[in-house]
């Protein structure tokens, strides 16, 4: 019992002291002796972050991690001493990071949903906080909102946690056969709130549109549309317990492992790659970036993988913070896909707006292995595969309040253009001359196919101010995935036209469903 006792103090002390670890971010130098692998090999994380390959990489990084880093003869710079005091002054002097504005979406400004509200924990939700959310969304909107359900009836986490799923859709309810499928998860990492944060938004955002927007209802009725707020819920209540006012830096789920250290981390424990080399993961229980004893051994990545296997998903946003990147398979190793021009193009298609960096993280960041993402794409003979991207969010992983908002609306554009993507698509570029010089000009355009369907798209230019006489008739191609077609439309002016008047059109894309306009 003496022993037993022992244990149990040794194990609160040992996790008492963990949660009390002070986190700082870092400018880690690179050099010849000292590189990215190197401090991989440290069994600290390195795929969330900036990266500047060959020179630095900067990081939010523990006391402990910080002094094995300047034992092993990196030099580092001190940016914010201590990130805790930092979020919680930062907001108090209600001050923002995010300086830059965000274009408007197809003309039109995001605006915030009316529903949508700060959580209680430095602007985030708790976790119970987020179970209300889902319960009042399905009180507010039952016929598009299926009540949050557990993947599992039985199997749960380790401190006996189910894992909630819901579902947008007109008919929520229903398996809607013929429908495209899509899945958006957040929280692999408990101290990444801002990764739930803007799902909670872009749901609110469609429900409260459906009904005003046709393009909102266009796709919320013609697609599947499935959430996981939170992959990791013992991690995330963890966090705010240590720390109720916000800045928790727990990153693993809660396993008890055998050496007497806690967690595992759910984003090595997939099979895809698994334990593919001891720098992209660890062995080592102790560490930030530890795989586990053997892929799927944790419940919450066993609960993903049969929700996976349970549907057909075409697409998979597996949601992380922070960099402002959007990484796509592989993650193990420097090696393409047969679908990398696929991913390449729907990447930069995602991140036209928000200029998130788009590539494979062995080139953006790091090579990983273990992850949901290779697994989600990769894993094709238990299901189907699925195009599996990783947005990774923001500037930290506590960003102050006040950027929350313009955060939520730069992933926005991403969420929004991967459900355009799943449906008969052309991405359209209009490259008209800022000024026009004659009465008869050209509006010329390119435009992609995007989408596996292979219905014809009809282009057409419609005038919208009255200085604009006549427009050539509307133009149809039947185009295969990726293919492109640059072509134009002719106009006629009004000869009264005075100088200086602004011409304005509307150019839109009908795919025999739905047209999708945008200004010209």
């Amino acid at each position: 019992m003496k022993k037993q006792l022992l244990l149990l103090l040794c194990l609160v002390a040992s996790a008492t002291v963990l949660s009390a670890q002070r986190y700082s971010k870092v400018k880690i130098h690179f050099d010849e002796t000292h590189t990215i692998a190197q401090l991989a090999q440290l069994g600290v994380e390195v795929e969330h972050g900036y990266h500047q390959h060959g020179s630095w990489f900067i990081g939010e990084y523990s006391e402990h991690e910080i002094a094995a880093m300047q034992q092993a003869g990196f030099s580092t710079d001190i940016i914010i001493p201590d990130l805790k005091q930092y979020l919680l002054d930062g907001n108090r002097r209600g001050e923002s990071v995010v300086s830059r504005s965000l274009p408007t979406c197809n003309g039109n400004e995001i605006k915030t949903p009316a529903n949508y509200t700060y959580g209680s924990m430095a602007g985030y939700h708790t976790y119970q906080e987020m179970l209300d959310v889902l319960d009042n969304m399905a009180d507010m909107y039952p016929s598009l909102f299926k009540a949050k359900q557990p993947i599992s009836q039985t199997l749960t986490t380790f401190e006996g946690r189910p894992i909630h799923w819901v579902k947008i859709s007109d008919n929520p309810n229903e398996d809607e056969t013929g429908e495209p499928e899509i899945f958006f998860n957040a929280l692999h990492h408990a101290r990444e709130p801002n990764s739930m944060s803007q799902l909670l938004f872009f749901m609110w955002y469609l429900l409260e549109n459906y009904e005003t927007d046709p393009e909102i209802k266009f796709l919320v009725d013609n697609t599947e549309i499935y959430f996981v707020p939170c992959v990791n819920p013992d991690g995330y209540v963890y966090n705010e317990t240590t720390d109720p006012d916000g800045g928790g830096y727990w990153r693993k789920n809660r396993r008890l492992n055998a050496d007497g250290s806690y967690g595992v981390d759910l984003n090595r424990n997939y099979a895809m790659h698994w334990a593919y080399d001891n720098i992209g993961s660890s062995d080592e229980p102790n560490s930030e970036v530890y795989r586990g004893t053997a892929p799927f051994s944790e419940a919450e990545t066993q609960l993903i993988r049969q929700f996976s296997i349970d549907h057909e998903f075409d697409m998979v946003l597996n949601y992380h913070t922070f960099g402002d990147l959007l990484i796509h398979p592989w993650d193990h190793e420097i090696i393409f896909t047969p679908d990398h021009g696929l991913f390449e193009q729907y990447g930069d298609y995602m991140t036209l707006e928000n200029q998130y960096n788009n590539g494979i993280s062995a080139l953006v960041l790091y090579p990983i292995n273990g992850g949901a993402n290779d697994w989600q794409y990769g894993e094709q003979a238990e299901k189907g595969k699925s195009l599996s991207f990783l947005p990774e969010v923001g500037y930290s992983f506590w960003p102050l309040q006040a950027d929350i908002d313009p955060l939520n609306k730069a992933a926005f554009y991403i969420n929004i253009k991967a459900l355009r993507l799943l449906h008969n698509y052309g991405k359209l570029t209009s490259f008209q001359d800022a000024i026009v010089h004659e009465l008869q000009a050209e509006v010329p355009f390119s435009m992609v196919k995007f989408g596996a369907n292979n219905s014809p798209l009809t282009v057409t230019l419609t005038p919208v101010s009255d200085n604009i006489l006549t427009v050539s008739p509307p133009k149809t191609f039947s185009l295969s995935l990726l293919e492109s077609v640059v072509d134009g439309f002719d106009y006629t002016l009004d000869p009264q036209i005075e100088v200086g008047e602004e011409i304005e059109f509307e150019i839109k894309v009908d795919n025999g469903s739905y047209a999708f306009v945008q200004p010209v």
